[in-house]
């Protein structure tokens, strides 16, 4: 009973740091938050972020259920993979998805936001990181409009952005090309960019097995979804839709000319 009344708590309360971590200690979890320098440690893991709201939200049932919640959400959950298998993660933000896989997979991770790609940075040491946002078109000066406080940040205008800056941007075709060897997975969530983003996949499309994609409604400052254009786009190059997921628009695609033995 106490504890199903401190997470009560902790819904109503807004900061709620200190009743986080004696909730923590009450149902004996290793799970803590700690602060420094305006960014926030959960010493479970020895991960960072710096959104308190949003990191609690994330990891405050701990990693295994953080992983749970991401494999079940991206679709991913029956999915085989083995060490070595390569995956792109498009919009990477904190790195949370690189906790999905036990293996030891070679990990491609792009986020464009300079602050949060610090905490990619401290969190998911010594694999494949890019400060740079991925697109139809590789530049080095793309329009970026930061929301860094829940991960909203986008190429295209949006609402209630805090700071417009510029960014370099490069394209699916063109990290495949610098990997030169067969992907596994690629995941997206580009905040309404989908569609853009898959454009820049033309040359290597056949050498990806799986797409994953958050097409909610996040487009622009009309929000609409972009499963239309990515269905649409994927299926004129022989992916088929495999699973669906609702109410969180998350669609996966299998690709049907993909050949696993095959040369890049």
């Amino acid at each position: 009973m106490l504890s199903i009344f401190l997470e009560e708590l902790l819904k109503l309360i807004d900061n709620s740091l200190f009743l986080f971590n004696l909730f923590s200690t009450v149902r004996r979890s290793p799970n803590r938050i700690s602060i420094n320098e305006n960014f926030y440690y959960n010493t479970e893991y020895n991960w960072r972020f710096y959104n308190q709201k949003q990191g609690l939200y994330a990891y405050g049932n701990g990693f295994k259920k953080r992983k749970d919640e991401l494999l079940s959400s991206y679709l991913i959950k029956n999915l085989e993979f083995t060490d070595n298998d390569n995956i792109i993660d498009i919009g990477a933000n904190n790195g949370d998805f690189y906790l999905c896989f036990e293996k030891k997979i070679e990990y491609h991770g792009f986020e464009p936001s300079p602050l949060v790609f610090s905490n990619l940075k401290y969190n998911v040491k010594s694999h494949n990181l890019y400060n740079l946002g991925v697109s139809n078109i590789e530049s080095k000066n793309i329009d970026f409009f930061l929301s860094d406080e829940y991960g909203d940040s986008s190429i295209l205008p949006i609402k209630n952005f805090t700071k417009k800056i510029t960014i370099e941007t490069t394209t699916l075709d063109n990290i495949i090309h610098k990997i030169q060897k067969k992907i596994k997975l690629i995941k997206v969530e580009a905040e309404g960019y989908e569609p853009e983003i898959l454009q820049g996949l033309k040359k290597y499309i056949n050498e990806v097995e799986y797409i994953t994609i958050d097409c909610g409604f996040e487009r622009g400052i009309q929000m609409k979804s972009t499963i239309t254009e990515c269905s649409n786009y994927l299926i004129q190059n022989n992916f088929r839709m495999i699973n669906f997921g609702f109410p969180r628009l998350v669609v996966l695609y299998k690709n049907l000319n993909y050949k696993k033995n095959a040369e890049v």
